[in-house]
C-alpha cells in the first residue's frame, strides 16, 4: 500500500467515525433551549414562591392580630371575632399553595440540572466530532501534497492560496491600525490631562492676583501655579509624543500636528521671587493663552482620534470579509478534494 492508500484508508476511516455525530449540533440546540426553558420555569416560580411566601407572612401577622383582639374581647365577655376563623382559612391555604410551589421548584430544579447535564454531554461529543473533523481536514490536506487534481481542483488550491494571502495582509494591517488607535488614545488622554492641569493652574493664578503680594498664601499659590504650568507641559509633550506614533503609522491622520502647542517661558523663578500685579497678569495671559492653545488641540487630537476609529472598523469589516471569501474558497477546495479522493484510485 503507498502513502496515498494509506491516508486514503485513516480519511475513509474518519468519515466513518464522523457519521456517528452526524446530529450532535441539533442535539446541542436541543440541550441548550431545554436549559433556557427549565431557567426559565425556576425563575418563574421562585417569582411566585417569594409572593406566596409575602402573603402568607401578611395572612399570620392578620391572624395573630385577630386572635390578640379575640382574647381581648374574651376577657372582656364580649363577642367572639370571626375574623380569627377567616385569617386562620387563609394562612392554611397560603402554607399549602406554598408548600405545592416549593415542590414544583425542586422539582423544576432537579429538569435543570438534568438538561445541564445533557447540554454538557452534547458540548463533549461536539468537541470530539470538531477534533475528528480537524484530523480529517489535516488528511485531506496531506493526501493532495505533490498530487496534482484536476482543474477545479487546482483552481480552487490556487485561489485559496491567494485569499489566504489577502487576508493575512488584512489583519496584519487591521493590527498595525489599531495600535495607532491607542497611540491616539493615549495621546487624548494625556492631553485632557494636561488641559485640566492649565485651568488648575489659572484658578491658583486668581488666587494669587487676590491674596495680595508678598504673602505666604500668595507665594504658594505661585508655586502651585508653576507646578502646574509645568506639569500640563510635560503632559502635553507626552500627547505629542503619543500623536507621531500614531502618524507614523498612519500617515493619513488628519491634522497631522494636532497635539503641538507653543509653551513660552512661563516666569516661573520671576513670578515667585518677583511677585507682582504686573508679573501675576503676565503670567495669567500666558496660561489664557495656553488654555485656548490646548483646547484647540484637543479639539484636533479627538478629531484625529474619531477619524482613526472609523478607519478601524473598516479595516476589521474588511478583514471579516477577506476571511469570509477564505473560508468560501476552502470549503470549495475540501468539496472538491473529497469528491477526488473518493473517485481516485491508486
Amino acid at each position: 500500500m503507498n502513502s496515498y492508500d494509506y491516508l486514503r484508508s485513516r480519511y475513509f476511516s474518519l468519515e466513518d467515525q464522523l457519521r456517528e455525530y452526524e446530529l450532535v449540533d441539533e442535539r446541542q440546540a436541543q440541550a441548550e433551549a431545554l436549559v433556557r426553558t427549565a431557567s426559565d420555569q425556576v425563575r418563574n416560580i421562585e417569582k411566585k414562591s417569594k409572593g406566596a411566601e409575602l402573603s402568607l407572612e401578611n395572612g399570620e401577622k392578620k391572624l395573630r392580630k385577630a386572635e390578640s383582639s379575640t382574647i381581648r374581647k374574651l376577657v372582656n365577655r364580649e363577642k367572639y371575632d370571626v375574623k380569627v376563623e377567616k385569617w386562620r382559612s387563609i394562612t392554611q391555604d397560603d402554607r399549602k399553595a406554598l408548600k405545592y410551589l416549593h415542590e414544583e421548584l425542586d422539582a423544576r430544579k432537579r429538569n435543570r440540572a438534568c438538561a445541564q447535564e445533557a447540554l454538557e454531554q452534547a458540548k463533549r461529543q461536539v468537541a470530539s466530532r470538531n477534533q475528528l473533523d480537524k484530523q480529517r481536514k489535516e488528511l485531506l490536506e496531506q493526501a493532495f501534497q505533490g498530487l496534482g487534481g484536476d482543474a477545479a481542483e487546482t483552481h480552487w488550491e490556487a485561489e485559496r492560496r491567494t485569499l489566504r494571502l489577502v487576508y493575512e495582509e488584512s489583519v496584519k494591517r487591521s493590527d498595525e491600525q489599531a495600535k495607532g488607535l491607542r497611540y491616539l488614545e493615549k495621546a487624548k488622554e494625556q492631553m485632557a490631562t494636561g488641559h485640566e492641569r492649565l485651568r488648575h493652574a489659572l484658578n491658583y493664578n486668581t488666587v494669587d492676583l487676590f491674596s495680595g503680594q508678598g504673602g505666604l498664601l500668595s507665594l504658594y499659590a505661585s508655586a502651585q501655579t508653576n507646578q502646574s504650568m509645568r506639569e500640563a507641559k510635560q503632559l502635553h509633550e507626552q500627547a505629542q509624543s503619543s500623536f507621531e506614533e500614531a502618524v507614523e503609522i498612519n500617515p493619513d491622520i488628519p491634522e497631522a500636528q494636532a497635539a503641538v502647542i507653543n509653551f513660552s517661558s512661563f516666569l516661573s523663578f520671576t513670578n515667585i521671587f518677583i511677585d507682582g500685579v504686573i508679573t501675576d497678569f503676565v503670567v495669567r495671559n500666558k496660561v489664557n493663552k495656553a488654555i485656548k492653545e490646548s483646547a484647540m488641540a484637543l479639539k484636533r487630537v479627538n478629531a484625529a482620534h474619531a477619524h482613526q476609529i472609523s478607519f478601524c472598523a473598516e479595516l476589521r469589516a474588511a478583514v471579516k470579509q477577506d476571511r469570509i471569501n477564505l473560508d468560501r474558497a476552502e470549503e470549495a477546495l475540501e468539496r472538491e478534494r473529497v469528491r477526488l479522493i473518493h473517485q481516485w484510485v491508486y
